[in-house]
């Protein structure tokens, strides 16, 4: 499961990268590629010294930058887990999260998503700034409170929603659910993603995508767009890609129809644990489930060593009967 746009914080995964070679070396190989796309090194922005930590922080909250990032962290993390024999069988990303889900499938090669997701990050920073709602809400009970200037941004779980509009329609119905004890947070991005205010560089971002060969998955990918498994028509199609920013993100969905389909492992690649947390909240009140639901990095709030975070996390794994290529996992040690 790959984490979307909001778990993102400075210093992501830092230990990792002094410590595993593996991780280092490809996330290494992205900045690269990444750099004459957006002018900057990401890795002094991810890992910046502690004279521009501040800096840093208010730089990786840009979303031309967050986006790129959060890729990076996500594909080098995914590398990892696989070079250590840890592959997925079915995979799910949310927003963002959802391009790295679809280049480890094969979808894109790693060149162009990076291209890609450097340009995506671009043309949403350009737009018109908007708002993020979380609400402690179903669906049903969401859709009566939009309006032409709010959006149905994302269904996370059967009780959380995000609503997505101008930043005055945000605040207003902020007010409006206080007024009625309802639960609700503005999230930290800056801008309205998944809403009508993304419309106007749809046109430019789809055209994009027309120069990029798309290739149809080869490991079961599910959709954001249908909430369902991607087909190769759809993954192939540039104007999917174009819906799939504009859109609702239908992760509730999707992780029902892998909670059917999987008694196995749910394993959260990106920093934190939004999407581990999201899908317990599908498995509370199901005792006959047998799912197992970890995570990679550390909450910006927990203090623990990188390190021990993920070694903790395969010991897990290897109890659950994943067999884990140990060759590979010491290759780097005297």
């Amino acid at each position: 499961m790959f984490s979307g746009q909001g778990s993102q914080y400075v210093n992501m995964g830092r230990q990792l990268y002094e410590i595993e070679p593996t991780f280092r070396q490809h996330v290494d190989h992205c900045s690269q590629i990444l750099k004459p796309h957006l002018g900057v090194d990401i890795r002094n922005i991810v890992y910046p010294t502690p004279q521009q930590s501040e800096q840093a922080t208010r730089q990786l909250q840009q979303t031309a930058i967050t986006q790129s990032a959060l890729f990076v962290i996500e594909y080098a993390l995914a590398q990892l887990w696989m070079s250590w024999g840890v592959r997925p069988v079915a995979i799910i990303g949310h927003s963002i999260g959802e391009y790295v889900a679809a280049t480890i499938a094969g979808v894109f090669s790693t060149e162009d998503a990076l291209a890609i997701v450097a340009a995506r990050g671009k043309l949403m920073q350009q737009l018109p700034t908007g708002s993020m709602l979380a609400i402690g809400l179903g669906e049903q009970q969401v859709q009566p409170l939009l309006d032409n200037n709010l959006s149905l941004a994302a269904i996370n779980s059967p009780s959380s929603c995000v609503v997505s509009g101008t930043t005055d329609a945000i605040s207003q119905l902020q007010k409006k659910l206080a007024s009625q004890n309802i639960e609700s947070r503005v999230l930290h991005t800056s801008h309205a993603f998944h809403s009508h205010l993304m419309q106007p560089m749809l046109g430019e971002f789809v055209q994009l995508l027309r120069n990029v060969q798309l290739n149809p998955p080869q490991i079961p990918l599910i959709s954001n767009l249908t909430g369902t498994w991607i087909n190769p028509e759809e993954a192939t199609n540039p104007e999917y890609w174009g819906q799939h920013l504009r859109q609702t993100v239908r992760f509730s969905a999707g992780i029902s129809h892998l909670l059917q389909q999987h008694q196995g492992i749910f394993l959260e690649i990106g920093p934190g644990r939004t999407l581990s947390t999201l899908t317990t909240q599908h498995l509370n009140g199901n005792p006959k489930q047998k799912q197992l639901v970890l995570t990679s990095l550390r909450h910006p709030q927990q203090q623990q060593s990188d390190v021990a975070w993920l070694l903790q996390t395969l010991g897990r794994l290897w109890l659950c009967g994943v067999d884990i290529d140990w060759s590979e996992f010491s290759h780097h040690q005297q």
